[in-house]
């Protein structure tokens, strides 16, 4: 299994920041965690900040590579203001 975490904005829009799902791609986890949370709006997606087991993901052309089990994936924003 892989462990997904929402942290920040999806973290206090969903009220839930963990979740156990399938190794795939991270296409594919975003998929089956809209199966977990029908209400999950796939654009809370096309801004966020991803790491894979720390390593941080920032060009959307990754989210095909494959993550496998036992691998941590977060998905966060980074919010800031001055």
């Amino acid at each position: 299994m892989v462990t997904v975490r929402f942290l920040h904005l999806l973290r206090s829009k969903y009220q839930q920041h963990t979740f156990e799902v399938k190794p795939g791609t991270i296409n594919e986890i975003i998929s089956e965690l809209k199966g977990i949370l029908p209400n999950l709006d796939l654009k809370d997606f096309e801004q966020a900040v991803v790491f894979v087991n720390i390593d941080k993901v920032v060009h959307p052309a990754r989210f095909n590579e494959p993550i496998n089990d036992g691998d941590d994936v977060v998905f966060t924003h980074f919010v800031g203001g001055g």
